[in-house]
């Protein structure tokens, strides 16, 4: 079995809480005193955790184009990895992991994963000039937040440097990781 692959089952259970949470969301984010609403705009947040996060910070940042077109996109899509990268770490430590392209790809998911929490957290952070383009992005810059100047938006070369690190990375660990394997068996 390969290790990335899910079951329709748990696929169909993924796509079920991302659709119930989407809808709820999106409902609750109508301004009312309803108590009905706010408790479904919580409920539909906790039913897309933790992807909400990466979805929030960017469309905070994205402030020149509308969030439900940034923040839904963003959230399923980081669930997706997580929820892939789970399932592959689940089977890595019951040593299901055997072959040396599962454990690049496992390796590759994995820091897929760590830039999203790095960024989400580098993105949530207090911006501090509110009148200069404001940097977002580690370990290089993806976006910046024009100010004045009006020089702001995606970064491209930041982009493409952030990706070949990913892939340097996930390949640094991927060898590190086949080669404490030879060595254990």
């Amino acid at each position: 079995m390969c290790t990335f692959a899910v079951s329709k089952r748990a696929w169909l259970i993924f796509a079920a809480i991302q659709i119930i949470g989407s809808i709820l969301t999106a409902f609750g984010t109508t301004y009312s005193e309803s108590a009905f609403v706010r408790g479904s705009w919580l409920v539909g947040f906790l039913l897309l955790f933790p992807g909400n996060l990466p979805g929030l910070a960017v469309s905070a940042a994205l402030i020149h184009i509308r969030p439900a077109y940034i923040f839904f996109p963003v959230a399923i899509v980081s669930n997706a990895i997580t929820w892939v990268t789970t399932c592959a770490v689940w089977r890595a430590f019951h040593g299901q992991v055997t072959r040396r392209s599962q454990r690049y790809g496992v390796a590759l998911f994995m820091t897929i994963w760590a830039f999203g929490v790095v960024n989400t957290l580098h993105f949530l952070r207090t911006v501090t000039c509110s009148d200069c383009s404001f940097p977002y992005g580690l370990p290089f810059t993806l976006y910046r937040n024009s100010g004045n100047a009006g020089s702001g938006g995606l970064v491209l070369r930041g982009l493409a440097a952030d990706a070949a690190t990913i892939v340097a990375i996930s390949l640094l660990l991927g060898a590190m990781w086949q080669h404490v394997a030879v060595k254990r068996s």
